[in-house]
């Protein structure tokens, strides 16, 4: 039977001594655990560090033996099938008995799994995936983003009572993946941690554990935590609002009090003068005065500095406000403008954006969303007009059943006689957030707009939450959330300012904070969206005026 996972001062750190965790202790409990933190804060190497992947450098682990880690890298890894399924050992000693090559160590690896392909098939197919024997050959990255997520699903319904450690598994997936990974977690019968900044998935927790430099435990789910921690905020405010009352009072206190010292230096200086005492006293009078009233400075300045601390300690407290106001005229588009026209030869008229619309485009993994996003893209690249073959990018290849060899084909599979004009100039925020790692912030901001006044750079960050002394600092050492900033910048000071956004699932590698950030950032954008999302709250969020189905563009009537 498994247990709590329980962390006891864990710590670890990289070879050059650089600190990633430090003295974690907390017990993260049976059933369904959400962990939730900003990025490059330690999640993944929290995950490596449970299964065992990573030793600590202090500290200890108890409970996670055993434990099944399914990597958010998947789409990208040249692992194959079975081993992402946790069968390639049992395959090959499978193989070895069926040609008579097996030794008794082949029997004991096979054990009682001599149907162990028919079972990983059967698993496969629950998620979606029709695949034959040889396909368990194939590596995972010749499968689309979507399909193989799907695989690592298949692997998590395959994971029996032991502890199940899933690292953003709603990446990639469309709304049926994502239904299909919130059934199999509803009906696991083993403890599951799952790692994700999907609200929508992170409301079907019983527990959430935030991680920030410790870990702190929340019951409840996604919404509960985010209650308790808007009741805490709040109580924080409070504080901070009596603390600066506090310093205002004693402020005031200090004030009152140089000017009764003042009043009481001016009479003494006015006895001395009339002489009305031996010139002995009264100089023991002044001495005396002079250092009490040093003393009841020193007592009130310390009271002032102490009340002064507080408000710092009160303000340290508070979460950081992650929303960003814009003002960017330039990016306004009239309404009437035609932006975008899209003609597909399915349809009998084409698809238009007309001024600052926002659009969202769906259908399910490998319809051809990414390639129809390529293709507005690379139109734009090529002077504001395409038919025919239009380049794709990555986000379809491998797609199961696709055809064509090269993007072009790809484009001319799915959407047959497609035409394309874009009027307007056209920005792309990639979901990588890639910027050169030896440039420093502000070069990277301006490297689109190489005219761009530096304080219009040093204004657009601080809104961000960038002081201005981060823009010297490299790009390659920000975290996952100032790329963001940083390449969201760059992207919405371009020259020409985007007056068409494409954003291709903004919010698969965002934290939530950082989400909040684009959906704030993008109010003071005036210009049109085409957006593929999958997340509904980041589309309600974004506000998303209408929705293209990829499959209308397609002709398929038939779904």
């Amino acid at each position: 039977m498994p247990s709590a996972i329980t962390l006891s001062g864990l710590g670890y750190r990289l070879g050059d001594d650089t600190e990633i965790l430090t003295h974690l202790t907390a017990t993260i409990p049976l059933g369904l655990t959400g962990l939730v933190g900003d990025n490059g804060i330690g999640k993944s190497t929290l995950a490596r560090l449970l299964t065992g992947a990573l030793a600590p450098t202090t500290g200890t682990v108890t409970g996670a033996a055993g434990a099944v880690h399914i990597d958010q890298l998947l789409p990208h890894t040249d692992d194959r099938v079975d081993a992402i399924l946790g069968i390639a050992g049992i395959r090959t000693s499978l193989h070895r008995a069926l040609h008579g090559e097996a030794g008794p160590a082949d029997f004991d690896i096979i054990g009682e799994d001599w149907d162990i392909e028919e079972r990983a098939l059967s698993a496969l197919a629950e998620v979606g995936l029709t695949l034959s024997a040889d396909d368990l050959d194939r590596q995972a990255a010749t499968f689309s983003g979507g399909e193989a997520m799907r695989i690592g699903l298949a692997r998590a319904a395959m994971v029996g009572s032991s502890w199940l450690i899933l690292d953003e598994p709603s990446n990639n997936l469309d709304a049926a993946g994502r239904a299909l990974l919130t059934e199999l977690l509803a009906r696991r019968s083993g403890p599951t941690l799952v790692i994700s900044h999907d609200r929508e998935l992170l409301d079907s927790m019983t527990t959430i554990v935030e991680m920030t430099d410790q870990l702190r435990v929340y019951g409840g789910n996604y919404t509960a935590y985010e209650e308790m921690v808007a009741a805490e905020e709040e109580a924080k405010q409070a504080r901070l609002t009596d603390a600066k009352k506090a310093h205002a009072i004693e402020k005031r206190q200090r004030i009152d009090l140089e000017t009764t010292l003042a009043r009481a230096d001016r009479k003494a200086a006015k006895d001395k003068a009339s002489k009305r005492r031996p010139k002995i006293v009264m100089n023991g009078l002044t001495d005396f005065a002079q250092k009490s009233a040093a003393k009841r400075r020193g007592d009130k300045a310390a009271d002032e500095a102490a009340a002064a601390a507080a408000v710092q300690t009160a303000k340290d407290a508070l979460r950081r406000d992650s929303s960003i106001t814009l003002h960017l005229p330039e990016t306004e588009v009239h309404p009437s403008r035609r932006v975008l026209e899209v003609r597909p030869s399915a349809l009998e008229r084409p698809r238009e954006i007309v001024g600052p619309e926002r659009i969202r485009l769906t259908g399910p993994n490998g319809a051809g969303k990414s390639t129809l996003l390529a293709a507005v893209r690379g139109t734009a690249q090529t002077g504001g007009s395409a038919a025919g073959r239009v380049g794709s990018d990555h986000g379809d290849r491998g797609r199961l059943g696709s055809g064509g060899s090269g993007s072009g084909g790809l484009v001319d599979a799915l959407f047959p006689g497609l035409s394309v004009q874009v009027s307007v100039p056209i920005g792309h925020l990639d979901q990588q957030y890639r910027l050169p790692a030896e440039v420093s912030v502000m070069e990277a901001v301006r490297r689109p707009n190489p005219g761009l006044e530096k304080h219009r750079v040093h204004e657009v960050l601080a809104a961000m939450g960038l002081r201005a002394e981060r823009t010297a600092q490299l790009c390659g050492t920000l975290s996952g959330g100032e790329r963001f900033r940083v390449a969201l910048a760059a992207t919405l000071l371009s020259d020409p300012a985007p007056q068409l956004l494409i954003l291709d699932e903004p919010g698969n590698n965002l934290d939530v904070s950082s989400q909040r950030a684009l959906t704030s950032a993008l109010e003071g954008y005036g210009g049109a969206m085409l957006v593929v999302t999958h997340d509904d709250r980041l589309a309600a969020e974004l506000r998303l005026d209408a929705v293209w189905d990829v499959r209308d563009l397609r002709g398929e009537d038939d779904r």
